[in-house]
């Protein structure tokens, strides 16, 4: 399988991540989510004219540890630079390329009545990091992204469960509730949620 993503976020650097790491977590997710193991990544850069290497090193080693921590190794890519002016600094786009496990079938339209719905974390840290710091909010506590390589944990889930794990999403900028209307309308099944029982911190 193959997944492609363009990267854009403002600030470039957030509690508890940046445009470097969230690229590669981002793509490796999109290819975890088909029930594949992510083998290779590509990185392609659009740079805006005088963005400053002091700013953009720190991006490009992020991305580095991010995808040694994963094991999923930037093989090739590439840099475009553009006018000052006509973009907003650097745009990543990154491809992964994986493998689907001979037995494993997940797809969005393979819900069931009957199928329960499981959350490997709290919802909307992401979000609220990188909100807090574009519009300069406080809150008692630091909220962190939790942005995260999850291949680990599909394939943990698909070892143990193989026929029992049917759909797969890494909810992004639509959330919960895009993910879950995209997984209904592609399954053409409903869902009832307990509000009470999702977790938020």
């Amino acid at each position: 399988v193959m997944a492609t993503d363009a990267h854009v976020v403002s600030p470039l650097v957030f509690p508890g991540g940046d445009l470097g790491c969230l690229s590669v977590h981002g793509t490796v997710n999109d290819v975890a989510m088909m029930g594949a193991r992510p083998l290779w990544l590509s990185a392609s850069f659009i740079l805006e004219e005088g963005f400053p290497l002091a700013e953009l090193r720190p991006i490009v080693e992020s991305m580095a540890a991010a995808a040694r921590e994963a094991g999923v190794p930037i093989v090739t890519g590439d840099t475009k630079v553009v006018e000052q002016g006509k973009g907003d600094g650097v745009f990543i786009s990154t491809t992964g390329v994986g493998v689907v496990p001979p037995g494993v079938q997940v797809s969005g339209s393979r819900a069931r009545p009957g199928d329960v719905l499981l959350l490997s974390g709290t919802i909307g840290d992401h979000g609220v990091a990188v909100l807090s710091q574009r519009e300069s909010l406080e809150f008692e506590t630091t909220i962190e992204s939790d942005t995260a390589a999850l291949h680990g944990l599909v394939a943990a889930m698909l070892a143990v469960a193989p026929q029992g794990v049917r759909v797969l999403r890494d909810p992004t900028r639509g959330g919960l509730g895009t993910t879950l209307n995209e997984i209904a309308r592609q399954s053409r099944v409903g869902m009832e949620l307990d509000e009470a029982a999702i977790p938020v911190k």
